[in-house]
């Protein structure tokens, strides 16, 4: 066969097909409410135009019906089946009597045109008018696997005109927090956009009106087509700005913890050692290192006092102790206690600091990230893999409420290696068929093609959408496999979207995958109370890094060694245990008979409310009559019923704010009834 002539697209001149088949695939059967209006009023109907789409299968369809006039009353007399709400199903029949569905839904509008005069059925496939209804917040909030809560959500519309979807295992948690999000676009999909395991998506496809949760086809040819042949007209882009080689996210753990990959380099655990005797027992003149339990007490006090190191506690060490402990405005004794020690080492600041905290991506090509990070975000020097050649684009990813850090990880990971290769996207619209059979049963979404001599190879595609007419067929495709939402995005360049599904159907009652309720920032290494003995009824203060402000959404302590009620307070400048008792005093005293005020006790907290709003008190827990370490009970009850047995826990959900005068410090102030050692957290809130 001679070379063909090329014009200046590269296309023949003169083309004639080397083979022609032809043969009566079938004709459209138009059916609502059970009446075929294929031939309505003795008139032909008009080929409808409807559409695909991946997931959830029939998407959009118009029919025109010329024969109902302005004069027409719908959905009355011999027009009953003409009314929103109608079922609708259109369907090839072939030849010897069998059908393939290749819309089903559902009446959404009527429309009249009055220039052409012509009626139209606006219609939405099965699936899709489910999300017409919106997904309420759940009451049981535990994460649930995705094979069984997403059929739960699309199951649970109400009338659905689709048959009930069987649950299957796939071993991903998702989270069910949220709420007032539409069921299909807006809360369903979002899941389906990080359901990736092995490489393979899941998606929901959706035959006539029995939908199915399963992973996509990415392996079958249905269909090909050759470029560049007439009849075949190959729209395709390859855009690397949306082709992400670094993604970041961020998630709410189903702890209600906040999680975003920060990494503090420069932070590190409280150094200050551990007091070296049970709290109890305080060193004085004359003792030594053998006295104490770790063997090296009195030496480790002497070498950060700047004494000289001895082993033995002496009149000069306690001369020295007594001076520090004046500076200080604790207890002036020259007895080295639980008090003292924390004075000594400033316990709760030796932690390193929190400058330098970045965060880092959650999955990232080795070739766009010029250094190399420890597992704390140490820089480990330049990554011997960087090619600075190559485009880095960034992707951010919220997925919400339920999802651990470890959740995020995974799937990122998965959608990088989909979607860090731009592809080939666009469209293929075919006036002609492709040589396996009709483009009307073989171009499904969902569906494989191979496009032919597209730039040197054979392209494999998948399908996201299909739009049937009667001239043509157009495929939205993919060489990624990704679904149509994303595609639409990329199509329109919009990078602005953050949630996975960046979904084209908006609604005006967008939900979100988050919770309402207060969260804390799971990564944050502030605000945390290292485990310090306590010596009995003695304040010890210590100053913690938090932050230069915020929100603290939980507050927790624990005494141990043993369980003890105690008080808690939190300062946002400097105080000292003097300053204290001049303040409160101890406020887990409870007076002798002789000795009680007039009036009954009071809470010292309130009755110098003033004074400690001006010393910076910010929050305080504990007193006489409700110390606290009693969680989950408490001390006293309206009821006057006996107190719960002590605990030493305390667990406080309030939220609080705070501003340091000296960031990041805050103050915390903590006495207890009897000698014991005790540690606590501020969980951060984020916004």
């Amino acid at each position: 066969m001679p070379a063909p002539n090329l014009d200046q697209r590269g296309n023949p001149i003169h083309w004639e097909p080397t083979e022609v088949r032809q043969g009566l695939v079938g004709h459209l059967q138009i059916v609502v409410e059970g009446i075929d209006i294929t031939y309505h009023g003795d008139a032909e109907t008009p080929f409808p135009s409807f559409s695909r789409v991946e997931p959830f299968g029939s998407d959009q369809a118009s029919i025109q019906l010329p024969t109902i006039t302005a004069f027409h009353q719908p959905g009355e007399g011999w027009l009953w089946w003409c009314r929103e709400g109608a079922n609708v199903d259109i369907r090839l029949a072939r030849p010897d009597g069998s059908t393939s569905s290749m819309f089903a839904g559902v009446v959404v509008a009527l429309g009249h045109h009055e220039e052409s005069g012509v009626f139209s059925l606006d219609c939405l496939g099965v699936v899709f008018a489910a999300d017409l209804q919106l997904r309420p917040p759940p009451f049981l909030t535990t994460p649930q696997d995705a094979g069984r809560i997403v059929p739960a959500v699309l199951n649970a519309a109400i009338g659905r005109r689709f048959e009930a979807i069987p649950e299957v295992f796939t071993g991903i948690p998702v989270s069910v927090l949220g709420g007032w999000e539409s069921r299909a676009s807006g809360w369903v999909q979002r899941a389906l956009a990080t359901l990736v395991t092995g490489g393979s998506q899941w998606t929901i496809a959706c035959d006539e009106r029995s939908p199915q949760l399963l992973t996509k086809n990415v392996d079958h040819i249905s269909w090909s087509v050759s470029n560049g042949q007439r009849g075949i007209d190959v729209e395709l882009t390859r855009d690397a700005t949306q082709a992400p080689n670094v993604i970041y996210a961020e998630g709410i753990g189903p702890d209600g913890g906040r999680w975003r990959n920060a990494r503090y380099p420069n932070w590190a655990p409280d150094a200050t050692p551990d007091y070296p005797n049970t709290p109890i027992r305080s060193i004085t003149v004359g003792w030594t290192d053998a006295r104490t339990t770790s063997g090296s007490g009195v030496s480790t006090w002497q070498a950060k006092a700047g004494q000289p190191v001895t082993g033995r506690f002496s009149q000069q060490d306690r001369a020295a102790l007594r001076r520090m402990q004046q500076a200080a405005g604790v207890l002036v004794d020259g007895v080295l206690g639980p008090q003292s020690w924390a004075m000594t080492f400033d316990t709760g600041a030796n932690t390193g600091t929190l400058d330098g905290a970045f965060i880092m991506p959650v999955a990232y090509s080795p070739s766009v990230e010029p250094r190399l990070f420890g597992p704390d975000g140490d820089d480990l020097g330049a990554n011997p893999e960087y090619a600075p050649g190559v485009l880095r684009v960034e992707r951010y990813i919220n997925y919400g409420a339920g999802a651990t850090r470890s959740d995020g990880v995974r799937a990122s990971e998965e959608i990088l290696a989909r979607d860090s290769n731009p592809g080939w996207v666009g469209t293929v619209t075919m006036s002609l068929d492709p040589e396996e059979g009709s483009r009307l049963e073989t171009v499904r979404e969902g569906t494989n093609g191979l496009i032919r001599n597209f730039r040197g190879t054979d392209l494999k595609v998948h399908v996201a959408r299909v739009e049937y007419s009667a001239e043509s067929v157009t495929a939205t495709v993919d060489t990624n496999a990704r679904d149509y939402p994303t595609l639409d995005a990329i199509l329109d360049r919009d990078r602005e979207a953050t949630d996975p599904a960046r979904s084209y159907r908006k609604s005006t009652n967008t939900g979100e995958l988050s919770s309402d309720r207060a969260t804390w920032d799971a990564e944050s290494p502030g605000g945390r109370i290292p485990r310090l003995a306590l010596f009995s009824n003695l304040w010890t203060v210590i100053r913690i890094p938090v932050a230069q402000y915020g929100s603290i959404v939980r507050t927790e302590f624990t005494s141990t060694g043993p369980a003890r009620a105690f008080s808690v307070a939190v300062f946002d400048r400097p105080i000292t245990a003097a300053g204290l008792v001049s303040l409160v005093g101890n406020p887990l005293w409870i007076p002798d008979a002789d000795d009680a005020p007039e009036g009954g006790l009071t809470n010292p907290w309130q009755d110098s409310s003033d004074a400690l709003d001006a010393s910076g008190l910010l929050m305080s827990w504990g007193w006489a009559k409700q110390p606290a370490g009693y969680y989950p009970g408490q001390y006293s009850d309206p009821d006057g019923e006996d107190a719960s047995p002590v605990t030493g826990r305390m667990l406080d959900d309030a939220s609080w704010d705070y501003s340091s005068t000296q960031p990041p410090w805050l103050w915390v102030a903590m006495i207890a009834e009897g000698s014991t050692f005790i540690e606590g957290r501020f969980w951060h809130g984020v916004s």
